[in-house]
């Protein structure tokens, strides 16, 4: 077991010292201001004492050393910060155990202020999960059971229209507020979006990869209405689409992200540890900045498309006269 990737759990800083009271690990957060704390560079191997104030060092040290005899310690300390008044940080000791002996110890560090920001958050997204996000999924649910009553066989093709019409009004509504959902967590970050100047229009080998069955129907329906000209080729199971993709080297591999067993970011890393350069576009039902960021690491990726992917935002992708950016996919 990884004993970093345990204290990574806390979402906070943290210290891992092994038994002879040196910095096993150590992770700090920037907004956690733990000079109070700590003295001088952080480096993996020094000594614990070297690194502590010396109003915190005995306590600190004295912690640790009961900590290493199976004890866990939790306190709180009320430190004047001159930018920002009182805080108070929430200091954790915890032993880890490896076969049942205690190996190594953490020790993390969370200052008020964070837990403040994160309480904060986690109301916001409470409130809009509660209050906005039910409504639409209610409609939705309430109008496509209209849809399956009985009496509405008797409709004609304008009242229909209608009712789907009216779901997918919920459905925008509902995307919309999922996206707000996701700007709440992801509110410091920079979206990169990419130039994808390099797709060639003149694909005519293409490849859809997705594990939901509806959507590569879907998928498949939107590309035969742009070019009847085009080869298309559908898979569900990663397994056997690298195997085609491998074997017949087509143009540009449409691709999902989350699957099971192999999902995308495996498949891209088996096209690269095996130097398979075909273009990708990246159809993915995330909006998650950060995966959009490291989608940019792989060199024949040529887009990250949020679905759904709609007859305009193919038009965009082979258009000869595509501009730079594509803010709106």
């Amino acid at each position: 077991m990884r004993t970093n990737l345990v204290c990574d759990s806390y979402n906070s800083s943290y210290f891992l010292i092994d038994k002879k009271f040196q910095l096993a690990s150590f992770s700090v957060h920037p907004m956690d201001k733990l000079s109070v704390f700590v003295s001088g560079n952080l480096a993996l191997g020094q000594q614990i004492e070297e690194l502590l104030t010396q109003r915190y060092r005995e306590n600190f040290i004295s912690r640790v050393e009961n900590c290493f005899a199976g004890q866990c310690f939790s306190l709180e300390k009320k430190v004047a910060l001159a930018e920002e008044g009182d805080v108070v940080f929430q200091v954790t000791f915890t032993p880890i155990f490896i076969q049942n002996e205690v190996q190594y110890v953490s020790c993390t560090v969370v200052s008020s202020n964070r837990i403040k920001r994160q309480l904060k958050l986690l109301n916001e997204y409470s409130h809009v999960a509660s209050h906005e996000l039910r409504a639409p999924i209610s409609n939705i649910l309430s109008l496509s059971g209209s849809i399956k009553n009985k009496k509405l066989e008797a409709y004609d093709v304008i009242r229909l229209s209608g009712l789907l019409s009216d779901i997918n009004a919920q459905a925008e509504k509902l995307d919309e507020i999922i996206k707000l959902l996701n700007d709440l967590l992801h509110n410091n970050e920079h979206i990169v979006f990419f130039q994808p100047e390099s797709v060639n229009p003149d694909s005519k080998h293409i490849v859809l990869l997705d594990d939901d069955k509806l959507t590569n129907r879907m998928h498949e329906m939107l590309l035969s209405g742009l070019d009847v000209e085009k080869c298309l080729v559908t898979f569900d199971e990663p397994k056997k689409a690298f195997d085609y993709v491998k074997a017949q080297n087509p143009d540009l591999l449409f691709l999902d992200l989350h699957m099971p067993e192999i999902d995308g970011w495996a498949f891209l890393g088996m096209m690269q540890e095996q130097g398979i350069l075909v273009d990708v576009i990246i159809v993915s039902s995330s909006i998650d900045p950060l995966e959009r960021s490291r989608a940019r690491a792989f060199s024949f990726v040529k887009d990250f498309v949020t679905k759904p992917l709609t007859s305009e935002k193919l038009k965009l992708l082979f258009d000869k006269d595509k501009p730079a950016y594509f803010k709106n996919l």
